[in-house]
């Protein structure tokens, strides 16, 4: 399937770019983009008799994404590979994942606001970036395989996992696979946030520094912060999947933090293991206290990116994101 094109008016959007009281506030009604978030899960689970002319009727309506699901989400054959029916069929009759679909239908009967809110999210970026394509969507149930997959031409979002953590499928989840801080980020309010950074994180998958950790925490406060203006919101804990709790610990922590990676002169460190410690979700931020949350180092990026786009207020969002160099974060931010 072809991506939708955009009606991109350039020198209309120079224009409300460069007369608007806030370089991120753009008129979205001048982008030619309706979203739709196909509902797949609901094809593949509604239908009983999943011989090989069904699958072929799934392929036709999802086309590329059909076998990123089937082959790459899924994990179960290729798509045109008629065996794959009788997989995707064991799947979708297994109790577990029946009863799972049930609640995902429960929980999200449509999808109305999720789809009003990444589709204004999307049409800011393509203003922002110049850009003249944007994603199809699509909703899935993978059993919880995969949240979020960002393709070339799709955004793939897994409604099992916003469903919450308090219906009876979770109790069958294997604690060591899901334990609770995972479970804890389950809400629905996640699903949008998490859609938009998932597409960004693939949109500029080749501008990340992985080198050091400095490297991870500006590319990673980057698309939090680029996320939070597409989304046109204040709300920085749910762009992060904190708990309110959670932000305030880090805010009434932040000169602690900035000593503990000053101290131990972790900016600069290139081990992946350190890096990972600092960046990666978990119940706690190793090294840090029990009552931290997981992946601090994602904060602190979010905080140097804030206050150096508050400090070159004629900075845009494209040239935020093509900056090369790490080093001048730390110039323009230390925690008081």
């Amino acid at each position: 399937m072809v991506p939708s094109r955009l009606a991109l008016l350039i020198p209309t959007l120079l224009i409300i770019l460069s007369c608007s009281d806030s370089r991120y506030d753009v008129d979205t009604s001048v982008i030619d983009y309706q979203a739709d978030i196909k509902r797949m899960d609901k094809d593949l689970f509604e239908v009983q008799d999943k011989d090989a002319e069904w699958l072929k009727g799934i392929n036709e309506k999802y086309g590329e994404f059909s076998s990123i699901y089937f082959a790459e989400i899924m994990r179960i054959g290729d798509a045109n590979n008629p065996m794959t029916a009788g997989l995707a069929s064991r799947f979708t009759r297994d109790p577990t994942w029946s009863r799972l679909q049930n609640i995902i239908v429960n929980r999200f009967p449509n999808l109305n606001t999720q789809t009003e809110e990444l589709e204004l999210a999307l049409k800011r970026y393509a203003i922002h970036f110049n850009r003249d394509s944007l994603p199809n969507l699509v909703a899935y149930n993978s059993g919880y395989n995969v949240g979020i997959y960002p393709s070339d031409h799709w955004l793939g979002i897994g409604l099992e996992w916003y469903c919450g953590n308090s219906h009876e499928i979770i109790d069958q989840l294997p604690p060591d696979v899901f334990p609770q801080y995972k479970l804890d980020k389950m809400a629905p309010e996640f699903m949008v946030p998490n859609a938009v950074k998932g597409f960004l994180y693939f949109e500029f998958r080749n501008k990340e520094s992985d080198k050091n950790l400095l490297g991870r925490m500006v590319h990673a406060g980057k698309v939090l912060f680029i996320t939070a203006k597409l989304l046109q919101t204040e709300d920085y804990a749910r762009v992060l999947n904190y708990a309110e709790s959670d932000y305030k610990w880090c805010e009434d922590s932040a000169y602690d933090v900035w000593k503990f990676l000053l101290e131990n002169d972790l900016f600069f460190n290139e081990d992946p293991m350190q890096i990972n410690k600092l960046m990666n979700d978990g119940p706690f931020t190793p090294g840090m206290p029990a009552e931290s949350p997981g992946g601090v180092g994602n904060w602190v990026g979010l905080q140097m990116v804030k206050e150096f786009m508050v400090d070159h207020p004629q900075v845009t969002l494209p040239e935020l994101m093509n900056m090369e160099s790490d080093r001048v974060f730390l110039e323009y931010y230390k925690f008081k």
